[in-house]
């Protein structure tokens, strides 16, 4: 029992230096969309601040790989952590475009090396299923609370404040890193920046990113105000801020039991059913049914991304670079998804784009679990 707990540590130390990183970003997802305007941001330019760090994850994915084959886990984990907190503070000094590019891209460095140090430190475990949900549930209480925290402070002090106390909050993020023990190294790859044609598995997640993680994240706000005209901007941040809340959440209480789940009733039958939930849900939050589409969307695309990892490296050898191969084609989703969504943020024909992608989602779910039963068989 003992050599368990011991062996949880290291996966929940990588997975608490990954949830206060995190903190300052959610906050900006609910920030940005509606108050845009009022910190002289033009519209246009939303999708791409909140997609382009998505954007140098894909590219940068590869090279990480290499830096963790040469330099080990830990030393660069603790350079991430602490790139994200001056890059939370960045976020309220005076919200230029250029900056807050700038930020994003350094944000989305160290989330790309944070990420895949924790998924890879999680499947260490021996229990991978229970190893991941927890991480996963770990990864989300910091988020939640920027969430809960960000608009009580937004009528009370100025978002440049707002933004250095997340910061000041993510600074133990710093501890959790130098916590780490250095784990085996993998050998060093040629580096590359080709991407191979992604398996039907990396499909689906870009597809479920693309239109989850990237587009109904920068659209909530724009879903609210069509279902509550009346609200005031504050009122609509607040709301967007609660519905992100949810969804951190459900993460928080529910990746434990999914990866439970998974390992006693098998990763692709409940990967496939919280898909077909998912869809579902989009149908209903683009078709007037927006607060309860987003609970069942949010609810079931915890389940669905706190099992990613371990559906992609099933059967590889490489575990990290599955990881990181999935990595890059969920943040492909997510970057065109919130690029997408950006531009896309006074378009009455949203129901159309997600009616299209449900008919894919749903006939790459059953290639995938097809695949699976064969593969098992």
């Amino acid at each position: 029992m003992q050599k368990h707990i011991d062996e949880l540590k290291l996966p929940m130390y990588a997975s608490f230096s990954l949830t206060f990183a995190l903190m300052g970003d959610a906050f900006l997802y609910s920030f940005l969309p509606v108050n845009a305007p009022s910190i002289h941001v033009p519209i246009i330019w939303i999708g791409t601040i909140l997609s382009i760090n998505r954007f140098t994850r894909i590219v940068l994915n590869p090279l990480i790989l290499r830096v963790f084959s040469r330099q080990g886990f830990r030393l660069p984990m603790i350079f991430a952590a602490i790139a994200a907190v001056f890059a939370t503070a960045g976020y309220g000094a005076g919200f230029g475009i250029a900056s807050l590019l700038l930020l994003r891209i350094i944000w989305g460095i160290s989330y790309s090396i944070l990420r895949v140090g924790a998924i890879t430190y999680a499947m260490d475990y021996p229990q991978t299923g229970l190893a991941l949900g927890m991480s996963q549930s770990i990864i989300e209480s910091g988020p939640l609370l920027a969430l809960l925290i960000g608009p009580l402070l937004f009528d009370v002090i100025s978002p440049k404040l707002i933004f250095f106390v997340i910061a000041l909050l993510s600074t133990p993020g710093i501890y959790f890193a130098i916590k780490l023990k250095e784990r085996n190294r993998t050998p060093g790859r040629q580096f590359s920046f080709k991407v191979s044609f992604p398996s039907i598995f990396n499909r689906l997640a870009f597809l479920g990113a693309f239109a989850v993680e990237g587009m109904l994240v920068v659209l909530i706000g724009a879903l609210l105000m069509g279902a509550r005209p009346s609200w005031s901007a504050v009122e609509i941040t607040a709301a967007a801020a609660g519905c992100l809340s949810f969804r951190r959440i459900c993460s928080l209480l529910i990746s434990p039991f999914a990866g439970w789940a998974a390992d006693r009733y098998g990763l692709s039958n409940i990967y496939s059913g919280s898909i077909l939930l998912i869809c579902s849900g989009l149908l209903l939050a683009t078709n007037g049914g927006s607060i309860t589409g987003l609970v069942v969307v949010f609810t079931f695309y915890n389940v669905n991304a706190s099992l990613a990892a371990g559906a992609a490296s099933a059967g590889k050898d490489d575990v990290t670079h599955a990881v990181s191969d999935n990595a890059t084609f969920r943040d492909a989703g997510s970057a065109f998804g919130a690029l997408a969504g950006g531009f896309l943020l006074a378009n009455d024909h949203l129901r159309l784009m997600y009616a299209a992608i449900v008919v894919l989602l749903v006939f790459f779910t059953w290639r995938y679990h097809r695949q699976s039963n064969q593969l098992a068989a």
